[in-house]
């Protein structure tokens, strides 16, 4: 139930028509009466726990009705609450106050510069998240007096498409971070200290992505690259895969080496599927076909498939039009995919044959469809993998994808006719 009509008026009564919390007062200011201490907090609604609020200082939380006819005074304790959050949110405010002059600053800045468009001046976009990038710069001590400069500079190089601008300014900024930490370092304790030596290939790797990220290299960026890539070179594996996808890393935006070692291989892959496709037909697969290699090659990588094996198997598929990648690959390492290199080669013998004949591969139902029906005969029972391989060619022959019309049978006429009731002497 809500606070009685009464009870209301006793308390704007008592509190002479005034806010307890900032001194507003009626006519000009709306007044609600409020919990000093909040209920969820153990607040009662007792009289010496409610106060007259104005609007904006009201909590808007529903009260219930008091039994208490008499409005006595507001308790000490209440008192104390109301000075304690007014307190509170006037800090709140403080604490505001420097982040809200940085963002606006950077803000006015970048709201100076304007481009023509349709005989019209427009301010540059911002991302969404700018105002979160800011306040790190803000905390990590880079001066509010700075912005104008990184602004301009990022403004006047016309190599900066437009939807990097932002970017671009952060890159300065950190740069700029980084000096500020080498100076205070000086300040501190004498000369910085020398950074580390990197092994030459990491460094190398380093080199690569800073120079194709130009002035979008943030530090915080390159301090994750440089930590994948001395992990990645503590393996030993490829040392010429580590700069590749420092350069990848870089192309792509990816946050470390391991990232861009993932996209690499996958990418290597399917380039060399796609090539032997195109060698092989003298076309390019469809958005499906794509589709289903794509997720095989991630599948099997996810398994742990070794990357040069994989580029065999997509050569091998590519050069008989098939998505399936199999050739050189294991039965578990197959399983992943959920298929055999029995199916694979059955479909691609299917094909060619079907191909042969009519001079059109067959389409991506007409694939599905036989393999709907080699997965039917092989849960029917047993299979002879020359008779397997036959019935795939002749059927595709005919262009049906039902090959199990064209399996041969086990019985003969004589057995057949064997198994007929003999007649009785």
């Amino acid at each position: 139930m809500a606070v009685s009509k009464r009870l209301r008026y006793e308390i704007l009564r008592r509190d002479d028509h005034t806010c307890r919390y900032c001194g507003a007062t009626a006519p000009g200011a709306p007044l609600r009466v409020d919990h000093v201490t909040p209920v969820a907090l153990g607040g009662a609604d007792t009289p010496d726990n409610l106060v007259t609020s104005c609007e904006p200082c009201n909590s808007g939380k529903s009260s219930a009705t008091v039994d208490a006819a008499v409005v006595a005074g507001v308790s000490d304790d209440a008192l104390r609450w109301a000075e304690a959050m007014k307190q509170a949110a006037a800090e709140l405010s403080e604490q505001a106050k420097p982040k809200d002059d940085y963002r606006n600053a950077f803000e006015a800045e970048w709201n100076t510069w304007t481009y023509p468009s349709g005989g019209k001046r427009l301010k540059h976009d911002l991302p969404a998240d700018w105002k979160s990038s800011i306040e790190r710069f803000r905390q990590a001590g880079l001066p509010i007096e700075v912005w104008a400069d990184i602004v301009e500079r990022a403004m006047t190089n016309k190599t900066v498409r437009a939807d990097n601008l932002f970017r671009y300014c952060c890159g300065i900024a950190w740069r700029m971070i980084s000096e500020l930490h080498d100076r205070a370092k000086s300040i501190a304790g004498g000369a910085p200290q020398p950074k580390p030596v990197l092994d030459s290939l990491v460094q190398a790797a380093i080199d690569v992505w800073a120079a194709d990220m130009g002035d979008e290299a943030d530090e915080a960026m390159r301090q994750s690259i440089l930590a994948s890539a001395q992990a990645y070179r503590e393996l030993d594996s490829e040392p010429h895969r580590l700069v590749e996808a420092a350069q990848y890393a870089a192309w792509f935006g990816l946050p470390s080496i391991d990232d861009a070692v993932a996209a690499l291989e996958h990418d290597s892959i399917m380039r060399k599927w796609q090539s032997a496709w195109r060698t092989s037909v003298g076309d390019y697969a469809n958005a499906e076909q794509i589709s289903q290699v794509k997720k095989r090659i991630v599948d099997l990588l996810a398994a742990d498939v070794y990357v040069g094996r994989l580029e065999k198997a997509a050569v091998y598929a590519g050069a008989h039009r098939s998505t399936f990648l199999h050739f050189g690959l294991t039965r578990d390492e197959l399983a992943c995919v959920g298929g055999s290199e029995v199916g694979a080669k059955a479909l691609e013998t299917w094909s060619e044959s079907f191909h042969a004949a009519i001079d059109r591969w067959p389409n991506s139902e007409e694939r599905l469809l036989f393999v709907e029906s080699f997965r039917r005969i092989v849960r029917e029972g047993d299979l002879w993998i020359t008779d397997v391989y036959a019935a795939s060619a002749a059927a595709g022959a005919y262009q049906d994808p039902d090959f199990s019309t064209c399996m041969p049978r086990c019985d003969s006429v004589f057995e057949a006719a064997r198994a007929l009731p003999q007649p009785s002497a």
